[in-house]
């Protein structure tokens, strides 16, 4: 028996993301599992920011408690967190604070040039992941409604 109670969702707004959701949603909803999400705002760490990301931050987190409340997850949402750094090294760390069963997030498929330069967050996180990853792509079969 598959037993899924902690799933990571990584969050960006985008439809991709949000479909991403949709996926995480449903597998707590069957699981009777939880979700944590988690939002990135994406700077180098290593940089001192003089102006500071406080507003950056709350920004992000207003967005995310809207995203919960629009899309009806008031007690599937166990809680969420907005990292500042790499996309890649702030989801794999909450996987690992949170002991995830499965890490469910969107891959946008870059291809060619921008791939090789960018990489992937997507790849990135599957490699090292302390979990399984769900990947959800733009253009697939959907198995959810």
């Amino acid at each position: 028996m598959i037993t899924i109670k902690k799933i990571i969702c990584p969050v960006d707004f985008s439809e991709l993301s949000r479909k991403a959701l949709q996926y995480a949603n449903e597998f707590a909803r069957l699981s009777n599992g939880q979700v944590f999400l988690v939002g990135v705002i994406e700077n180098d760490p290593s940089i001192n920011y003089s102006h500071g990301l406080e507003k950056e931050r709350a920004e992000e987190e207003q967005k995310l408690v809207a995203l919960i409340e629009e899309e009806d997850m008031a007690g599937i949402v166990a809680d969420y967190v907005i990292y500042e750094g790499f996309a890649e090294e702030c989801i794999l760390d909450y996987a690992k604070r949170q002991e995830a069963d499965i890490i469910i997030m969107g891959s946008h498929g870059r291809r060619g040039l921008k791939r090789m330069i960018l990489g992937s967050v997507a790849e990135h996180v599957i490699r090292r992941a302390p979990c399984p990853v769900l990947v959800v792509k733009e253009n697939e079969h959907e198995f959810i409604k």
